[in-house]
């Protein structure tokens, strides 16, 4: 879906995903997270006309984990080689995958070695061409092992980078200490002025974990957050000295295990036709956008 020029305009265009000089090491992840868990769903009810959006607390203190129920992405974005998708996961054992995108596009089996696997599927011909031209579409990769079922989300197309928020703000990396970051969400900017639902993610890598989820409730779950996108940033953070804008916070990571964090935000404009986007948030320090890097 179309998005208006002055949402759009929020967006930088893809970009590499890349750690700053000297702030990432040789086991870093091999590519960004992709979209968060059950993208593109899970939305909440249309605002009420003429209704201004509730107060929205900020979110308090949380903990990076360790460990991992179950597997999880390599890199959160695929493409399509010839009929295959190959989708690279950190893994435990073995199992039974499948590939979906508004349908089944295919199954398979897999198995684990070394804590890696790759997982292909061989589409149809038919498949494979709704793939090739629907440019880039949001997929899951459902894993079975162990009795237990991972939905993980996935971008499926052309488009192998991230795209940002242009907000300054975002991700501070060290805003309470080396291991102690807190995100702040950016500053939604629309014109005419626009209700927005926002949807925050923190991703998180290891070498042994590959990319896992958490969210404002919790491990792969996470509210929506209501507010004003107006020309001058979100209606509800004004204040006459400045902005009070959401944070979460702090974030603690426990050093020792090379981990990697990334934030995501989803949003949907409640335009006449409702628009839904996702983006990685601005990480900080560093000039251009990266993950935080705790080793």
């Amino acid at each position: 879906m179309k998005l208006r020029t002055a949402a759009r305009a929020l967006l930088l265009c893809s970009l590499a995903f890349a750690a700053t000089a000297g702030s990432a090491s040789a086991a870093g992840p091999p590519g960004p997270p992709g979209p968060p868990p059950g993208a593109g769903s899970g939305f909440p009810l249309p605002p009420a006309p003429g209704q201004a959006p509730a107060p929205q607390a900020s979110q308090s203190a949380t903990a990076i984990p360790t460990t991992a129920a179950g597997p999880g992405l390599l890199n959160g974005f695929a493409g399509l080689s010839g009929r295959t998708v190959r989708v690279n996961i950190a893994c435990r054992a073995g199992g039974n995958a499948s590939l979906s995108a508004n349908g089944k596009l295919g199954q398979t089996k897999y198995r684990c070695s070394g804590g890696r696997s790759t997982v292909s599927f061989k589409l149809t011909k038919a498949s494979a061409s709704r793939v090739a031209h629907s440019g880039t579409t949001l997929a899951t990769v459902a894993l079975t092992t162990g009795g237990a079922t991972y939905r993980l989300s996935l971008s499926l197309g052309r488009t192998s980078a991230p795209q940002f928020w242009t907000s300054f703000l975002g991700l501070n990396c060290q805003a309470q200490g080396p291991d102690s970051a807190v995100l702040t969400a950016p500053n939604f900017q629309d014109v005419p002025a626009t209700t927005i639902d926002v949807r925050p993610w923190l991703a998180w890598y290891t070498a042994s974990t590959g990319w896992q989820w958490l969210g404002t409730r919790g491990t792969g779950r996470s509210a929506w957050y209501e507010w004003t996108a107006s020309p001058i940033g979100v209606s509800e953070w004004q204040t006459p000295t400045g902005i009070s804008p959401w944070t979460w916070g702090p974030i603690q990571v426990t050093p020792g295990h090379g981990t990697y964090v990334v934030s995501v935000m989803e949003a949907i404009y409640w335009y006449s036709h409702p628009a839904y986007v996702w983006a990685t948030v601005r990480a900080q320090p560093g000039s251009s956008p990266t993950d935080c890097v705790y080793p």
